[in-house]
């Protein structure tokens, strides 16, 4: 037992110490305690890149995830969401099926003060946060088991907080790219910009809005431009004056196709050329492909495009909606967000044209919207590709093989549209004319037989044992 003490005490002292010892005395070779002196030298090499990867997992954030999913919700689901209230009215309105399905049972009191909460929201409210609550989690699965653990509470209220900002920075950051390309947005023609101009040097956007003279026949409510049409100046004094209200349930003329928003409006065929103004086409198409699309172009964009990063494969109502609210806000003479502008409430304004798409009472015009967005967007009706994780423009490599398809896939169908045309009468074998006669010029006709002559038979002909030019014989030209 001593001399395993011993040992044990001189395999951890230095190398100087156990260089006097037996090698029975020692049961560890010099080799391990050499290695094991030269490790922390390793450690100490290597100190500087080890300080380096500890800054680099502190530059992580955590919760990383959480902000990622703030900025899809911004953009595709509801640009004023609170994330404490969708999450406790999603809890709720999940115990309430799961009590009223039997598969749990809860105290009487609970349940009626539960109940009473959701009996203030309407059917239609219920429903829309029970699909944006299950959208939250998938975005953010890692929301269920903090959900679930009381002792999570503390970290669960920061992610909230974050949440929130995320959402908020989200809708600026968006308005503040928007800023300076707007203006030429508005422009049905790049080689007419809009006077006098939006961009004065100064910063400031007082001069936009109703006191634009342009922009507030964007900003006027569709039904009104017939006042533009009497009298510009005195329709836009009634803009600025409050006559003429601009709400949010009075729809704005730039939700309207034409060079001029509204220019060819039917009041009594209001959804006609709505949502297909192309202030509204090319800001879509700017914060959700590229900047560089947003004149239907080719996009040059480096980095993934937001409708990738969210997983957007097609056009939806909140979409639409929240591309009508950057672009009011963008030509408006607001310089700092906010969701009320004089009579005129955002909130109110993209709820409602939510609710206008989403609850269309003709359905076939929702479908035939989305599906023309899916195609200004991602050059397909049927939208983009979910497997895709880069813009939806491909390389050069991609359109052409793309074409190539196109064209095999065009050649199929117009050879099973021969296949299907019925079948047309036989026409008659060609028949061998004989050789003109010698005395006789002819001239040319086609070698198709024609159905109203019937083809003469010719006889077998015999080989000749030289061949001869014809001699033309008899045939004499008088003078007239």
């Amino acid at each position: 037992m001593a001399r395993r003490k011993c040992a044990t005490s001189v395999s951890l002292s230095s190398s100087s110490d156990s260089s006097g010892l037996s090698e029975s005395a020692v049961p560890v070779p010099p080799k391990k305690i050499s290695k094991k002196v030269a490790r922390p030298k390793k450690k100490r090499r290597s100190s500087d890149d080890d300080e380096k990867g500890t800054n680099i997992e502190r530059d992580i954030d955590p919760h990383e995830e959480f902000v990622a999913a703030s900025c899809c919700i911004a953009r595709c689901m509801d640009v004023f969401c609170k994330t404490k209230q969708l999450i406790s009215v999603g809890l709720s309105l999940q115990q309430h099926d799961a009590v009223e399905n039997g598969d749990v049972s809860e105290d009487e009191d609970v349940r009626a003060s539960r109940d009473k909460r959701l009996s203030k929201m309407s059917l239609k409210m219920q429903d829309r946060y029970k699909k944006n609550y299950a959208r939250l989690l998938q975005l953010a699965p890692s929301l269920k088991p903090l959900l679930s653990d009381p002792r999570k509470t503390s970290e669960l209220n920061i992610i909230i907080k974050k949440m929130d900002a995320a959402i908020l920075a989200t809708r600026s950051d968006d308005t503040s790219r928007l800023k300076s390309q707007i203006g030429h947005y508005a422009a049905f023609s790049l080689r007419s910009p809009i006077m006098p101009p939006i961009y004065d040097g100064t910063g400031s956007r007082t001069h936009l809005g109703s006191n634009h003279p342009v922009l507030a026949q964007f900003l006027c409510p569709v039904r009104e431009l017939k006042e533009f049409a009497k009298d510009a100046d005195k329709a836009q004094k009634k803009l600025q004056s409050g006559k003429i209200k601009m709400t949010a349930s009075a729809l704005p003329a730039f939700l309207w196709a034409g060079d001029l928003p509204g220019k060819d409006y039917d009041d009594d065929n209001m959804f006609e050329g709505m949502f297909e103004g192309h202030l509204l086409e090319r800001t879509m198409r700017h914060i959700f492909t590229s900047p560089s699309s947003a004149y239907g172009g080719e996009t040059r964009a480096t980095r993934t495009c937001n409708a990738a990063l969210h997983d957007m494969t097609t056009v939806e109502a909140a979409h639409i909606a929240y591309g009508c609210l950057q672009v009011r806000f963008g030509i408006s003479a607001k310089n700092a967000w906010s969701e009320v502008d004089g009579d005129f409430n955002y909130r109110d304004f993209y709820n409602n044209i939510v609710d206008l798409i989403e609850d269309s009472p003709d359905p076939e015009w929702k479908d035939e919207l989305l599906r023309a967005w899916n195609l200004k967007l991602f050059k397909s009706e049927e939208g983009r590709d979910g497997n895709s994780t880069t813009n939806d423009i491909s390389s050069t490599s991609r359109e052409e093989r793309d074409d190539d398809l196109a064209r095999v896939r065009a050649q199929m169908a117009a050879r099973r549209a021969a296949k299907a045309a019925p079948a047309r009468p036989p026409s008659p074998p060609p028949s061998v004319s004989p050789p003109p006669p010698p005395c006789e010029l002819t001239p040319a006709r086609s070698s198709e037989p024609t159905p109203s002559r019937e083809s003469i038979p010719v006889p077998p002909c015999t080989p000749r044992p030289h061949q001869e030019k014809p001699k033309i014989v008899g045939v004499s030209v008088t003078a007239t």
